[in-house]
């Protein structure tokens, strides 16, 4: 099996980066949702697992820059400015479900970087932060 190019693993490292750096949590956070009375502690766990996700991003533009790639952070998609205005307990399934989307593209990125352990043990840290981050949203809804 052929090692993968250095612009092939870049292609990577930006896929996750984005996937992290413009998810559902990082734009609720900054959408700041109404939060009704018992959602406090929902609240605050969206909010970490946005900081998660901000140096999990971090951590992939980092490593694009150390391979001199100039990391591309993408736009939020425009399907979530739908989501503005919005009460939290609404918003919480579908971050359930970004969340189960997140842990599906970086389980499928860990095999593509495979030949590159440093990049791997990075992707799979990051898996497992998603599954975490997901129990953690199953246990406050």
């Amino acid at each position: 099996m052929n090692a993968m190019t250095a612009k092939d693993m870049n292609a990577v490292l930006n896929r996750l980066l984005v996937l992290h750096h413009r998810s559902l949590p990082m734009y609720v956070s900054q959408a700041t949702p109404w939060v009704g009375p018992g959602y406090e502690a929902a609240w605050e766990a969206v909010q970490s697992i946005a900081a998660d996700h901000q140096m999990t991003s971090d951590r992939f533009g980092a490593m694009l820059l150390a391979a001199d790639e100039v990391p591309a952070y993408g736009e939020f998609p425009m399907r979530y400015t739908a989501l503005h205005d919005l009460a939290l307990d609404y918003l919480l399934a579908r971050i359930i479900d970004y969340e189960r989307h997140l842990i599906r593209r970086i389980a499928e990125c860990a095999d593509l970087v495979r030949t590159s352990p440093a990049v791997q043990a990075c992707v799979l840290e990051s898996l497992g932060e998603a599954k975490a981050h997901l129990q953690l949203l199953e246990e406050v809804t």
